[in-house]
């Protein structure tokens, strides 16, 4: 099986989820335990459309693995169901987990490249490009020939 991509870093938190104060006592294991849990979740998710592990993704999928990871984190140093900001964590957390389940069925599309999209030295998207001739026997529906057919349709 694949190695996991952490889909975010720690420092990252901060940016997409929960205020640095927050994280205060939270210890730098826990914080990557959560991380590359919320990680393998969404391996879960993903594994359903793509191939993994992915040769990259964008910052939708950062923030949703950031969301998870927070919860996790929130988890570990507990909750108080009378703030408002914890209440806010446990909402983005289960959007984040919607959005999961709407990119599995194919209705939200991620910013990702999976490693079926790339081979070694290959950049993405790059496909080989694929002539004939009617020498060869091969005619385009309308009829012409010669070097009608390149690349992928």
């Amino acid at each position: 099986m694949a190695t996991s991509s952490q889909y975010c870093a720690s420092t990252d938190l901060s940016g997409y989820g929960i205020r640095a104060e927050a994280l205060t006592g939270v210890t730098p294991a826990n914080l990557q335990l959560a991380i590359a849990d919320a990680s393998a979740e969404i391996d879960g998710y993903l594994r359903a459309r793509y191939t993994l592990p992915l040769a990259s993704w964008g910052t939708d999928l950062t923030a949703i693995c950031c969301r998870l990871a927070v919860y996790r984190v929130m988890m570990i140093r507990g909750f108080n169901a009378a703030r408002a900001g914890d209440e806010q964590i446990r909402l983005q957390y289960e959007d984040a987990v919607h959005t999961l389940g709407l990119i599995s069925q194919g209705r939200v599309h991620p910013n990702v490249v999976d490693s079926s999209s790339t081979a070694q030295g290959e950049a993405p998207g790059a496909f080989p490009i694929a002539s004939s001739y009617r020498s060869r026997g091969y005619m385009v529906p309308d009829g012409h020939d010669g070097g009608a057919f390149q690349g992928r349709r």
